[in-house]
């Protein structure tokens, strides 16, 4: 199980350079294979020897709309009715809001600027969350501050992060999970929010799509000894079906040669599919969002997607489950679908032949692509 597997997991921290803003940049490892990483030492337990586990879950912040309800009842509250599925060997969650005490938005005019506390983070991690990926348009929400508050907050948890940092460098940072099944990366990319969030040599933020970071992210990862790459991206419009730009970047990633693709950004979930064997998530949707949502303005149904991926010698798959996310419907506590609701997503959501008996979870079995 997950909790024995948890007490095993080492997570070495090697400080970053400081940068003018202080910000301290933790949970990194210089790996004597090659470039700076973020590592972490994943070891299964004897039950999941021969193969490695890692669960991908969409857009997550406590706090906003939640708030009262988290001041009531603790920030374990959320979580409790998802605490029992996060039993992969690893799990990583789209962490969309600055954790700080900051007051003062970096961005003036900007509609929605998340602030949170550093107690959402340990809830998380108490839940079975091991990593946050960074590289999304509300961590720089309270500036370089904001993000060496959330980067400090991460390191006190003990949540690996990833995908932003005080620098390009920082932030370009492939996460590497190693394990005996094979060692698996994951690199943080997502669309251009403007020079305010985005990383430079000497300005702290994200990593913005761009012909040279879609290939320097799989370079990283396969010169650090990745067996397997996958792209945890954040793209795409609120609310939205799958526009041309995602399936353009899409295509982009394909071709530099990553082995799959998890989107985040829209809040609503879109249908998984294959570019040329890739297997290619759009969208997964929320996991635990604070905000109250607009899923019924839209005419969507509130789910999110639970995407596990499986790493064997003998190939990979993923399997799709649904998670209620609509909080007019769950109030703040997200929760597996019921079996009709589950049916219905992986109905319009999954590549029809990956559906399994019973048609409440999908399962996508592929091969890791041989690096050129």
């Amino acid at each position: 199980m997950k909790r024995s597997t948890r007490d095993r997991i080492l997570i070495a921290v090697l400080a970053g350079s400081a940068v003018a803003t202080g910000c301290a940049v933790g949970l990194h490892l210089a790996s004597a294979k090659g470039p700076d990483v973020a590592t972490v030492d994943a070891h299964p337990t004897p039950q999941q020897s021969g193969s490695l586990s890692i669960d991908f879950l969409g857009d997550t912040m406590l706090g906003d709309g939640a708030q009262p309800l988290l001041d009531r009842h603790g920030y374990d509250y959320p979580l409790t009715k998802v605490t029992g599925q996060l039993d992969a060997d690893y799990t990583i969650v789209n962490l969309e809001t600055a954790i700080t005490t900051a007051t003062q938005p970096a961005i003036p005019g900007k509609q929605y600027s998340y602030a949170s506390s550093a107690l959402g983070l340990d809830a998380l991690h108490r839940a079975g969350v091991d990593a946050t990926s960074l590289g999304n348009n509300h961590s720089m929400d309270y500036g370089s501050v904001g993000l060496a508050d959330t980067l400090a907050a991460l390191n006190r948890s003990g949540l690996a992060g990833f995908g932003a940092g005080s620098t390009l460098a920082d932030a370009e940072r492939p996460l590497l999970i190693t394990s005996s099944s094979g060692d698996v990366s994951v690199i943080s990319l997502t669309e251009d929010f403007g020079f305010a969030s985005t990383a430079t040599t000497d300005h702290a933020g994200t990593v913005a799509f761009s012909a040279r970071s879609v290939q320097r992210g799989v370079d990283l990862a396969r010169a650090a000894g990745a067996e397997f790459v996958v792209a945890y991206v954040h793209w795409g419009d609120n609310y939205a079906p799958t526009n041309n730009q995602q399936r353009y970047w899409a295509r982009m990633l394909v071709d530099a040669g990553y082995d799959l693709i998890i989107g985040t950004g829209p809040h609503s979930s879109s249908r998984v599919e294959l570019v040329d064997g890739v297997p290619v998530a759009y969208s997964i949707g929320n996991f635990v969002f604070g905000a109250p949502g607009r899923f019924d303005t839209y005419g969507l149904l509130g789910v999110g997607l639970a995407v596990r991926l499986t790493v064997e010698s003998q190939g990979a798959s993923l399997r799709l489950s649904c998670l209620r996310t609509d909080n007019d419907v769950v109030r703040y506590q997200p929760r597996p679908c019921a079996p009709a609701v589950a049916r219905r997503t992986m109905t319009a959501l999954a590549p029809a032949p990956s559906i399994d008996p019973g048609g409440s979870t999908a399962t996508i079995r592929f091969t890791a692509r041989t690096p050129s």
